[in-house]
Order: C-alpha cells, then structure tokens, then sequence
C-alpha cells in the first residue's frame, strides 16, 4: 500500500432485522392495548366499589341535544352514552397502558443490550486507561 493511498474499509453484507425483533414490536403495538383493555375490564369494578372515584367519572355520558340532529352523530352519540363509567374507563385503560409499555419497553432494552451487536467495531480505538495525575499543591 503506498504511503498516501486511502483506507478504504469493505461495509460487510446487512443481514436484516431479526424477526425476533419484529415479534417484539407485534406485542407493543397490538397485544400491549389489548391486554390492557382486558385489564382494564378487571380493574374498573373493584377500583369503584372503593367509594374513592369522584362522580364526575362514573355514570353514562351526557351529548348536548344538537349531537342528536344528523343521523351519523346520533348513532354515535346514542352508542358513547350507553357506555357505564366511560371516563373512568378510558382513564384507567390509558394508566394500564402506561405501565404495561413501560414494562415491555425496559424488557426489550435489557434483552438488546444482552444479545444485540458489539458497542465498538473492529476500527474503533479501545477506551484510553488514563488518569489524571493527582493535584498537589
């Protein structure tokens, strides 16, 4: 190699995300909401019959008489209000939520950092082992 020719380093071949990978994004996006919806449906009596909630979120949803004028928003509006405890519902389903992402997502962090790739390559420079010297005065 002469003394100013360019290093040129060969990229290897990308191999493609493992489906491993894929799988665990599947259970974020779509088993994580549907398992706190189920949790939420186990949760919401119990956390009622404690007298603790305010009645402003339990109870069926009042619309405004204009929500009733267009057939569309009538249906709509007559299907939200048959629901009991709507908000007390949507607030714990959004709390589960929450929780069980953040679970999940701290799992999938550890579970990389064990089996993913090296932090360093093979061109990188090792971590320099130098102190300081100590201070005197």
């Amino acid at each position: 190699m002469a003394k100013y020719a360019k290093y040129q380093r060969k990229s290897p071949e990308k191999k493609g995300a493992n489906p491993i990978w894929r799988g665990i994004g599947c259970i974020l996006i779509i088993v994580v909401p549907l398992l706190a919806y189920g949790l939420m449906l186990v949760f919401v009596p119990p956390i009622i019959a404690t007298g603790k909630v305010p009645t402003q979120l339990l109870g069926r949803v009042h619309f405004p008489e204009w929500a009733f004028k267009l057939r569309i928003s009538a249906d709509i509006a007559r299907y939200i209000s048959s629901i009991d405890n709507l908000w007390m519902n949507i607030i714990t389903f959004f709390v589960i939520l929450l929780l069980l992402t953040t679970v999940a997502s701290l799992l999938y962090s550890m579970i990389y950092t064990l089996v993913g790739p090296a932090q360093y390559s093979e061109l990188d420079a090792p971590p320099t082992k130098y102190k300081g010297k100590k201070y005197t005065r």
